[in-house]
């Protein structure tokens, strides 16, 4: 469900284990996304005690970025028009996404069968056409939360993966995936973001500059 979103310097992010931590960056704020990145390396460092430059970030085969070395955060990035959304952990793997593109009815209509499972597009046709956009958009950033913190993205078929409108948990049907729960919150209107990961809970901040 989703919850008020409070602000949050800095200089007082804290990880704790078993709590996913997802920060909403306003982007008049950090315009560039190689801004984001730079706070998120910045964050790394103050989360492990450790140099910028002494962080060398990896990638995985499938090009998920990772922390190397004993420190085990786990993070993810996404950018929509107006936001940048950054996820951490200590609990393995996350992912996020974060949207607030407009969809036209026709790209919906499109879209679905390629994304959704079939049971995602039944309850789809059950919907007011005026509440499908939000619905979708919904729909895709708890499907693409759960791809990215399985670390392929949408390298892996998204029909295959059942994430509902408010399910605890995603899916998967008819190849192995991960086990993430799903974390949803509305950032304003027609902004939706979700974050995936083992964590049982989530907390929601917006980052002050």
């Amino acid at each position: 469900m989703a919850m008020a979103i409070h602000s949050i310097r800095q200089t007082d992010v804290r990880l704790t284990r078993g709590q996913s931590l997802a920060l909403v960056v306003h982007k008049p704020v950090l315009a560039a996304r190689e801004a984001t990145r730079a706070l998120l390396d910045s964050l790394l460092a103050q989360l492990t005690n450790r140099p910028v430059a002494s962080l060398g970030l990896a990638k995985t085969a499938d090009g998920k970025p990772f922390l190397p070395g004993p420190d085990a955060i786990g993070f993810n990035l996404s950018h929509s028009r107006r936001y940048s959304l950054i996820a951490l952990t200590l609990s393995g793997e996350i992912g996020c996404d974060i949207e607030d593109r407009f969809t036209a009815d026709e790209d919906v209509g499109e879209l679905c069968p390629l994304v959704l499972h079939p049971l995602e597009l039944e309850a789809m046709d059950r919907l007011a056409a005026k509440e499908r956009q939000l619905a979708f958009r919904r729909y895709w950033v708890r499907k693409e939360a759960a791809l990215k913190a399985m670390g392929t993205g949408f390298l892996r078929d998204p029909r295959h993966l059942i994430v509902g409108q408010d399910d605890a948990q995603a899916a998967w049907t008819g190849q192995e995936g991960g086990r993430f729960n799903l974390h949803n919150q509305s950032i304003e209107a027609g902004c939706v973001a979700a974050v995936a990961s083992a964590d049982a809970d989530c907390r929601w901040y917006e980052l002050q500059a």
